[in-house]
């Protein structure tokens, strides 16, 4: 469970380099924004970039191989499944830090990805002295949230503000809708999720339920809104596009 001692609000000065270089994966769909964190990243003598990844595979073959120290991930790379990548990344590296870059600074559903074992959560509209405070924080084995997310997440531990309805979700449920919401047929969720699409349909209900909504179209809309799914619910999941890094793709 997500306490108030697993939020570390940056100080003002920055951390000193560490004793010996941070490794570093980049992970993003987009070339541009890889290549900027690289350089960010270069133009530091206490890290060093190990590898790049440009989908949910791509990652996982990548932190098996490099075994780098923090990994800087995109929040909709993982598509639908970014709580199932993290699981996955720690399950190959037990020692990476997590590091997940958001277009939202202010995203109630951190709460859960800080809770499935990333170690910060950072918004893109951050500076440059910022993001490299995060990656030092996070490396040195504490957790990071930018200043205006930490406020909002002490906020919702002291019972104050309003959660959104998905927070009654399960993570299975929250997995699904997410899933959905992005265009994934239930013949998909049930293959990543390994369940029978009998239980995806009971999953499905519960969400309905909860949610009180009254339809399929409801959920994706409700998805979208609500930043847990790419506003083109066309487009393909990230994990499922072509690589942009010139790794083979593993089938």
């Amino acid at each position: 469970m997500l306490t108030s001692r697993a939020l570390t609000i940056p100080a003002a000065a920055s951390f000193p380099p560490a004793p010996s270089p941070i490794t570093l994966l980049v992970a993003d769909d987009r070339l541009v924004v890889r290549e900027g964190l690289k350089h960010i990243a270069a133009e530091c003598p206490d890290m060093s970039v190990v590898g790049e990844a440009a989908t949910w595979d791509e990652v996982v073959e990548q932190t098996r191989a490099t075994k780098p120290d923090v990994l800087l991930v995109d929040f909709f790379l993982g598509g639908a499944t970014l709580l199932g990548l993290i699981r996955a990344v720690k399950r190959r590296h037990r020692r990476c830090r997590v590091l997940v870059l958001n277009v939202r600074g202010e995203d109630p559903d951190a709460f859960r990805i800080l809770g499935t074992g990333a170690a910060g959560y950072l918004s893109k509209d951050h500076s440059r002295h910022q993001l490299i405070d995060a990656i030092r924080q996070v490396a040195r084995g504490a957790s990071y949230v930018s200043p205006s997310l930490a406020s909002m997440l002490i906020t919702g531990l002291g019972g104050g503000g309003t959660r959104p309805r998905h927070d009654a979700l399960s993570h299975r449920e929250y997995q699904v809708l997410c899933m959905f919401g992005s265009g994934v047929a239930f013949k998909h969720i049930a293959t990543e999720l390994g369940v029978s699409p009998k239980t995806v349909s009971t999953y499905r209900s519960r969400i309905l339920d909860k949610l009180k909504l009254r339809s399929n179209a409801a959920m994706i809309r409700y998805a979208i809104e609500h930043h847990l799914a790419p506003s083109s619910t066309t487009a393909a999941p990230s994990h499922r596009r072509k690589s942009t890094t010139g790794h083979p793709r593993k089938l």
